[in-house]
């Protein structure tokens, strides 16, 4: 009898750790642990991964993406050839890269780049933020055979002070956001329709003021602006996110481009590599 209920008891163990085994894994949702956020994972070339972005994507995965692959370069100058970009094929032009190399004869030709939001459904990934400029001014008067000479220097700059004593001003301003391979891109993220300089070419020129020469004096205006600090970057690849309404339903997309520095890095050339939207 003994015997019968050993075997009963064993039978009855090895049932329990069969169901026991066949329960389901927490729901992913959570992972069991308090409302964690999922742990999915995309390969990142190697062993490591990188989380999945929720309700999103990441610069360069292209799974899930219609990748448009380019080879094009419009240089400085080239105003005549402009990017005009449909985004999601619909036959509409949704974005253009364009390069202005022009200005007014006291200041001679630069370069001014932009992109366009060329419709309401199309917005670009930035930040709407309020950045300082310095402007600095200083006189310098030089006497010379009976003349004197006044010389006005103004500086502005959207990076540093030349003087502690410059003036500090602050603009808003749309700031297009240079994103990196793998960054995540989310609808949550902050986009705008807007117009955004890309680059814009430092300016350095002199003006005359004033000339009398009864009384002997001239006054010059040296002046420069610099705007290095709000261009975006060059001589390195960088994407720049897009949101686009199709059909009352928004899609995710990157443009990837390079802007090579030409001209001593005065100006810059603008290389389209690629761009890409969610399927």
């Amino acid at each position: 009898m003994k015997k019968h209920i050993f075997i009963f008891s064993a039978l009855m163990l090895l049932a329990f750790a069969i169901v026991s085994s066949c329960k389901k894994d927490p729901d992913p949702i959570n992972n069991g642990q308090n409302n964690e956020q999922p742990t999915d994972t995309i390969p990142n070339g190697g062993n490591d991964t990188i989380p999945v972005v929720p309700e999103g994507i990441r610069f360069g995965d292209t799974s899930g993406m219609i990748v448009t692959t380019y080879n094009t370069i419009m240089e400085y100058d080239e105003s005549w050839l402009p990017f005009f970009l449909d985004l999601n094929g619909d036959g509409r032009d949704d974005i253009s890269i364009e390069t202005f190399y022009d200005g007014p004869l006291a200041i001679g030709e630069f370069q001014e780049l932009t992109l366009y939001c060329l419709n309401e459904k199309t917005e670009i990934l930035g930040d709407s933020v309020v950045k300082e400029t310095y402007s600095h001014r200083d006189t310098t008067i030089i006497t010379n055979n009976g003349w004197t000479n006044t010389q006005y220097n103004y500086t502005f700059s959207t990076c540093d002070k030349v003087d502690e004593t410059d003036y500090v001003g602050g603009t808003k301003v749309f700031e297009l956001k240079a994103s990196d391979l793998n960054n995540p891109l989310s609808l949550n993220d902050h986009f705008q329709s807007a117009v955004v300089k890309l680059f814009r070419e430092t300016i350095a020129y002199e003006w005359m003021d004033d000339l009398n020469e009864e009384e002997q004096y001239v006054v010059h205006s040296y002046n420069k602006y610099i705007y290095d600090c709000w261009n975006f970057p060059t001589d390195e690849e960088k994407y720049i996110g897009f949101k686009l309404i199709t059909n009352g339903e928004p899609r995710l997309g990157w443009l990837k481009i390079k802007l090579c520095p030409t001209w001593g890095g005065r100006v810059v050339d603008t290389q389209l590599i690629e761009t890409a939207i969610q399927e």
